[in-house]
């Protein structure tokens, strides 16, 4: 019978939360600004962006406390800390990550109750904050005009926008080739439109590829989640393959003009040392909660013969 000390993850859920808003207030209060956000704070001379490894906290803390959420007065609580997390975000600056963590937060409630009442509550919450956010600050109503119409603002805030789109126009379906466009010209184009510079060197079927390829990561995680029967992993099985795909979805959309800028990297594929590090552990977790089912099988197979074996025993009696 497979020994499990899986339960000591799944109590400890707070802890997660602590330590991630203790994490994302470090970034506020002492990390570097860089064009007007806080995203990252110097350790030793190497820079770390919280927010990346946060994530994953994040989704084991909602997957304990909605595991253990049995009324709306503990999903209400579980909403106070998650709101905490992505008014700090939002108060560095750092909206790509504040609105991977709200969307996150929502799909999870969705997953762990089945309510249809809370997906449409948060999603009209989303819409009011969005209105509020338009109205308070200053650089969300400058993303939205630019994403509204960029050529109007070709020679300033739109010109990374634009040039992106220059990029994978010029590409077309089959690119430049490798090393035949010039996606320097695009500003931190390593980082936040990684994604722009495949479809112009490698072409548009080459980016389609790589957006099945995330899609069939997200398949992967979910399909591990069916199986799953432990709610706690089930639960941060799903979150984890919600923020790989949403995260996705942000990138490309943003360097495409599908919705505004965010700022956020494509996992795996853009610049950075701490979105490649949080991407690697996030899929490591996700190899060890494979093992957790199988050893979930095993153990179901070794209830069973002892089951059967019972009753051989009481027949022959």
């Amino acid at each position: 019978t497979a020994v499990y000390y899986y339960d000591v993850l799944e109590r400890i859920y707070w802890y997660y939360a602590l330590i991630g808003i203790l994490a994302l207030g470090v970034v506020f209060l002492f990390g570097r600004t860089t064009y007007g956000s806080k995203l990252s704070v110097s350790i030793a001379g190497l820079s770390f962006q919280s927010s990346e490894f946060v994530k994953i906290l994040f989704v084991f803390f909602l997957a304990g406390a909605l595991a253990r959420a049995s009324d709306f007065r503990q999903v209400a609580i579980t909403g106070f800390v998650a709101a905490i997390h992505v008014l700090i975000l939002v108060l560095s600056r750092d909206l790509g990550s504040a609105l991977i963590f709200a969307v996150v937060y929502t799909f999870m409630v969705f997953v762990a109750t089945g309510r249809y009442l809370y997906l449409c509550s948060f999603a009209v919450l989303g819409i009011l904050a969005s209105a509020v956010a338009y109205r308070l600050f200053s650089h969300v109503r400058v993303r939205f005009e630019v994403w509204n119409n960029p050529w109007v603002r070709i020679d300033s805030s739109g010109y990374q926008i634009t040039q992106s789109l220059f990029g994978m126009s010029a590409g077309g379906w089959f690119g430049l080739g490798l090393f035949g466009g010039m996606p320097k010209s695009i500003p931190f184009v390593e980082d936040d439109f990684i994604f722009s510079a495949i479809g112009e060197e490698l072409g548009l079927i080459y980016a389609i590829c790589l957006l099945f390829i995330c899609l069939s990561v997200l398949f992967m995680f979910l399909w591990e989640a069916v199986r799953l029967r432990n709610l706690y992993f089930k639960l941060a099985t799903v979150g984890m393959g919600v923020t790989f795909l949403f995260q996705v979805f942000l990138t490309v959309g943003g360097g495409s003009q599908f919705i505004p800028l965010t700022g956020v990297t494509l996992p795996l594929v853009s610049y950075g040392g701490s979105s490649i590090l949080a991407s690697m552990l996030t899929f490591s977790i996700f190899e060890a909660i494979c093992r957790i089912r199988a050893d979930e099988h095993l153990d179901a197979i070794e209830r069973m013969k002892g089951r059967v074996k019972e009753d051989g025993e009481d027949d022959e009696e």
